[in-house]
């Protein structure tokens, strides 16, 4: 019988001084998860080890991290109480925590690395706001970032100790959910996707930086009118608010689905979030419309990035910027401003050059 994880890794490899065994608890939502794994693939690279992840959300944890070597998906609750059993104990938001490490076994593994983590460690007192509270504290660096022209990829890089260059990440797509496009009836289609939606955060009400519902009921029309050959699909979550004139709702679909619907959208339509994060990993363009969050931090550029400039970026100006206007206002101008007739105006050129590539 095994009775730990060091004994496992005898029992799996012979030794066990060659191999670092490291705890990684990526915090966020699923777009976050997409994010830190770049970090994940850089220590894999690094250095010889097995990772495993400890995730809040196990799902999205599995639709991103798995399938990569020597890792493994575990609920957050057992992180800091398995903690003894790791080298390294990794969290990481919009800076890396170093939970717990063995100096010993990871310089002699690797000094190379050792010297980064101890980079990492000093590095907190040049680049991590003291601030108590997170909003506040994540402005400042927002600005910071800003401008060092940092965004929400390179800033895990903690100003070069680890290489992460671009905005590019690996994402496992699993074949046999591909069949679900024909029972959906997409495989042969044309077909665009909305969504309207965002992470809660425990709440039940719907984040200012959501696009609003009639917005998007005008812009279906709109399009329809513009491109009727072109089939629009809403996805999301199985809660969200219906969009008005969308030819299918694919709503509550697995992840594993969703991946094989955006990757076979022409155009993805949504605010700032974790959809988009997977659409562009799968090379899908997405049209964006950003409001409070910092479009400098997370757009991409190859993406369609809209904003309106008389109002926008907040984040972290207050404590509750996800869900009220700063302003006071019902209708949020940064969102409310970026009007349908704007975005067709954006996706235009795009979208004629897709319909001259098709004939």
């Amino acid at each position: 019988m095994v009775e730990s994880i060091e004994d496992e890794l005898i029992s799996q490899n012979g030794k066990k001084d060659d191999i670092l065994y490291i705890s990684f608890y990526p915090t966020g939502g699923f777009g976050d998860y997409i994010i830190s794994s770049k970090l994940l693939d850089e220590i894999s690279k690094i250095v010889p080890c097995k990772i495993d992840v400890y995730c809040e959300n196990v799902t999205f944890g599995k639709a991103v991290y798995e399938g990569r070597e020597k890792v493994e998906i575990f609920p957050i609750n057992t992180f800091y109480s398995q903690m003894w059993k790791y080298d390294l104990a990794l969290k990481v938001e919009h800076f890396i925590h170093i939970e717990k490490q063995n100096a010993n076994k990871i310089a002699k593994i690797n000094p190379i690395f050792m010297d980064k983590l101890n980079k990492l460690g000093h590095g907190y007192r040049t680049y991590y706001p003291d601030v108590e509270q997170q909003w506040f504290r994540e402005n400042i660096h927002f600005r910071r970032c800003e401008i060092k022209g940092i965004n929400r990829w390179t800033e895990l890089s903690h100003e070069g100790i680890f290489k992460i260059e671009d905005q590019k990440t690996w994402i496992p797509m699993r074949e046999e959910y591909k069949k679900r496009l024909q029972e959906l009836g997409l495989n042969e289609k044309k077909y665009i996707t909305l969504n309207r939606g965002a992470d809660s955060m425990g709440r039940s009400k719907m984040q200012t930086k959501v696009w609003p519902l009639e917005h998007y009921n005008d812009f279906v029309m709109l399009f329809k009118n513009q491109y009727p050959d072109i089939e629009i699909v809403q996805v999301g979550a199985s809660g969200n608010a219906k969009i008005r004139g969308v030819d299918k709702y694919i709503l509550g679909e697995s992840l594993e689905v969703t991946k094989w619907i955006l990757k076979g959208s022409i155009l993805h339509l949504d605010c700032e979030g974790g959809l988009v994060h997977l659409a562009t990993q799968l090379d899908t363009k997405c049209a964006v419309v950003f409001g409070p969050t910092p479009k400098h931090f997370y757009e991409y550029p190859q993406n369609i990035n809209m904003v309106y400039e008389g109002c926008n970026n907040c984040m972290g100006t207050h404590p509750e910027w996800a869900f009220e206007c700063y302003k006071g206002l019902s209708e949020p101008e940064c969102m409310y401003k970026v009007t349908p007739e704007i975005v067709m105006k954006n996706i235009k050129s795009y979208m004629d050059s897709i319909r001259k590539e098709e004939k």
